[in-house]
């Protein structure tokens, strides 16, 4: 009987556990990033930009040659970037992924070679919540074993 009831409170602390993991607090994200870049023939500087899921992004863009676009895919951005003017853009990065960001002004012959990567990274679960949960997971299996070997 002590067998099974210690099973079965294996498993709900288990199940316990791995659903609290969706739910943990995020270890980051949320911050304000502000990246400046610059347009050029046929490359944008730096050519890519990483960010945290949660994280309100703010580009800074300027072109040292002719009118480029800016443009990322799965995002609603599509600015235009005149020579000698700053543009500025808001983003907040809520999507989880790789997106490439395009030129969408036709600036020349490799105009469709023109290409940058935005990567927004899924926010992680907080490695202080994840070591505590594995060690109860732990802790569970230790005495579940116990008693299991014991034959009570």
């Amino acid at each position: 009987m002590l067998k099974r009831q210690l099973l079965a409170g294996a498993w709900f602390t288990l199940l316990i556990v791995f659903a609290a993991l969706f739910y943990a607090p995020s270890a980051s994200g949320g911050e304000v990033v502000t990246v400046h870049i610059t347009a050029r023939q046929f490359a944008y500087e730096p050519g890519r930009v990483v960010v945290n899921q949660g994280d309100t992004v703010v580009f800074v863009l300027e072109t040292v040659d002719v009118t480029h676009g800016f443009y990322i895919d799965g995002y609603d951005v599509d600015v235009r970037i005149i020579p000698g003017e700053t543009q500025t853009v808001t983003v907040v990065a809520d999507t989880p992924g790789k997106f490439k960001i395009r030129c969408s002004e036709t600036c020349g012959a490799l105009h469709p070679f023109m290409v940058g990567e935005f990567i927004v990274l899924r926010s992680g679960v907080n490695i202080a919540f994840l070591g505590a949960a594995f060690g109860l997971v732990g802790v569970v299996l230790a005495a579940t074993a116990y008693v299991w070997r014991r034959g009570d």
